[in-house]
């Protein structure tokens, strides 16, 4: 595709998915163009379109570290009505500073470089730390659940774990008419706080989607448990 003389297109991407190249593409903030010229006309165009994003290895920790410090700082914030306390946790606020960090980092990608090979070694191992942790912490007390109890608790619990899921897929199925399954999936993960289930769901749609509606679900899940677990023990 030829843009201009010396200049030569070689993709467009946006949002990490290339774009198609034509004379109907249009342009927007964010773009990651990749071209090809003589010195001269690369800093020509740098000037006219944008700032050249250098090929780097290291990580920008400074952004990062920026993020993990605002996302603890809203999990840390509280808000009382009457006796009951609502928050975000550290979960919460990890989402929604993971979401407003990287709406800057799409508007700058100057900042916030992390290499895709580290990106992803910190999610495979934050996912499997994730399950191990919660594997050690909870395996042996079910076990001891249902020696005590019978199975009948445990089935009760997949029950109560699967049919509001079900339900929940039919009705923004049918009734809402989602036909985006990144988007469901990532709504229903969200709903059970299931972060393992989010990474799966990351990994099959192959971007980001997923992350909108599993963080607006995830921040609502947790502040309804906080707000109607009390009540529910108490009626009980």
């Amino acid at each position: 595709e030829y843009l201009k003389h010396g200049i030569y297109v070689l993709s467009i991407k946006r949002n990490n998915e290339t774009q198609v190249l034509s004379d109907e593409t249009i342009l927007k903030q964010g773009d990651v163009i990749t071209v090809y010229g003589t010195r001269s006309d690369l800093d020509r165009l740098v000037k006219e379109a944008g700032k050249a994003l250098p090929e780097s290895l290291k990580t920008d920790w400074i952004f990062h570290g920026a993020g993990l410090v605002v996302g603890l700082l809203i999990g840390l914030f509280v808000i009382r009505i009457g006796d009951v306390p609502l928050t975000l946790g550290a979960g919460g606020g990890a989402l929604l500073s993971g979401l407003l960090f990287g709406w800057l980092r799409s508007r700058n990608q100057v900042h916030g470089n992390m290499p895709l090979a580290a990106s992803q070694l910190l999610k495979d191992l934050g996912l499997a730390g994730f399950v191990a942790a919660v594997g050690l912490q909870s395996g042996l007390q079910a076990i001891q659940t249902i020696k005590e109890s019978g199975l009948s608790l445990f089935m009760i619990g997949v029950v109560v774990t699967i049919v509001p899921l079900i339900l929940s897929m039919l009705f923004a199925r049918y009734v809402l008419r989602y036909d985006n399954v990144a988007v469901m999936a990532g709504a229903l993960s969200g709903s059970r706080s299931a972060n393992p289930a989010f990474g799966g769901v990351l990994d099959k749609a192959g971007n980001s989607i997923p992350t909108v509606p599993f963080a607006i679900t995830y921040a609502l899940a947790n502040v309804f448990l906080t707000l109607l677990g009390p009540l529910i023990v108490g009626l009980a």
